[in-house]
C-alpha cells in the first residue's frame, strides 16, 4: 500500500533522555629513550601505569574474595607550572586500558644488561584510556570540567 501511495507510516516513535555517560579521555605517548638509563625510566613509567589500573585482593590472594578498588586518578593540564584555563578539567578519573607497543616499525633493543633482565627496547608507545567517575553536569561545565 505504501508503494502504490508513495507515502510511508510515520512510527511515531519518541526520544526520551536516559541519563549521560562518563567522560573518556584517551593520551598516547611515544617515547623515545636516548640511552639505557632512560629507558629504565621508561620501563618504571609503563609498569606504574599497569600496577596501579588493576585491583589488588585483601589478604591471601588464594583465599580472600574481597577486593581493593584500583587506584585513582587526578589529571590536571599545566602551562609554565600553571594549570591552564583554556583546556577543560578533568574529574577524578580510573584507568581503564593501557595499551603498551615496544619498538615500532623497526624493532631495536639496547645492549642487554648485565643483571640479566634483558635488553630495553628503543622505542616503547603508550596509549591510556581514562573514564571519569563523576557525571558532568551544566554546573560543573560552569566551572571549567
Amino acid at each position: 500500500m505504501e508503494l502504490a501511495t508513495g507515502t510511508v507510516m510515520n512510527p511515531r516513535l519518541e526520544l526520551t533522555f536516559q541519563g549521560i555517560d562518563r567522560r573518556s579521555f584517551s593520551y598516547s605517548f611515544k617515547m623515545m629513550p636516548k640511552s639505557e638509563v632512560e629507558a629504565d625510566n621508561v620501563d618504571t613509567i609503563v609498569r606504574m601505569f599497569r600496577f596501579y589500573m588493576a585491583p589488588s585482593f585483601d589478604g591471601d590472594i588464594g583465599s580472600s574474595r574481597t577486593m581493593i578498588v584500583p587506584a585513582t586518578f587526578d589529571i590536571t593540564y599545566m602551562n609554565m607550572n600553571i594549570e591552564n584555563g583554556y583546556l577543560n578539567k578533568i574529574s577524578t578519573c580510573v584507568l581503564e586500558s593501557c595499551n603498551v607497543t615496544y619498538g615500532g616499525e623497526r624493532v631495536q633493543f639496547f645492549r642487554p644488561h648485565s643483571d640479566g633482565s634483558g635488553a630495553p627496547p628503543v622505542e616503547t608507545s603508550i596509549e591510556l584510556q581514562f573514564k571519569e567517575l563523576e557525571l558532568i553536569t551544566r554546573e560543573k561545565l560552569a566551572l571549567g570540567y
